[in-house]
């Protein structure tokens, strides 16, 4: 019994030899996983450059200035969504820098981000060849939910961040916006 044991045990290895030399019973090679193109937006943009970086917001959303750290482009047709383009001084890492974020939204200390508080997810990410932080969020619950999404770039002692927020019934359909910045936002100057 032994041997006949040995003998299978041969002819099996054999067997696997012989289809591992044979092209046509080998699968074909898989690649890993493949960048995604860089396709431009589906819908009308204009470049902003200001403040040391350039990105791309939608063209028809309207610009409001807010003599500070940050600039809005609000969404005419709904107030309630927009993306915010912010340059601090920061010299925190970009995780930190938004794990600071996070706790201030948490907190509802400027009073635009409703109880409860959901943080979806804080991931390192690379943005224009650059370490950079993602964060996910959401605010509120029911119909008047919010879903945010921010990321921030550290270089210089400046911190350069942007997000979208929007109702979370349009957050989907919103997420491209946010997706032509991650496309074309760029630190042009760390300074």
């Amino acid at each position: 019994a032994a041997g006949g044991l040995a003998v299978l045990l041969v002819v099996a290895a054999f067997a696997l030899l012989r289809d591992g030399d044979d092209p046509a019973s080998s699968p074909p090679p898989t690649a890993g996983p493949q960048p995604t193109s860089a396709a431009a937006a589906a819908f009308a943009t204009r470049a902003e450059a200001a403040r040391g970086l350039t990105v791309n917001v939608p063209a028809d959303w309207q610009r409001k200035t807010s003599g500070g750290v940050w600039v809005d482009f609000v969404d005419p047709a709904d107030a309630d969504r927009k993306v915010r383009i912010l340059v601090e001084n920061s010299s925190a890492d970009p995780s930190k820098f938004l794990q600071s974020a996070s706790s201030r939204l948490r907190q509802n200390a400027a009073g635009n981000c409703a109880r409860p508080y959901n943080q979806v997810g804080l991931t390192q990410v690379e943005q224009s060849g650059q370490p950079a932080a993602e964060l996910e969020y959401t605010c509120g619950s029911g119909a008047s939910m919010r879903h945010g999404v921010w990321r921030a770039v550290v270089t210089g002692g400046k911190a350069y961040s942007f997000f979208l927020t929007t109702p979370d019934s349009r957050f989907a359909e919103s997420r491209p916006v946010f997706d032509e910045m991650v496309r074309t936002f760029e630190v042009t100057a760390a300074g």
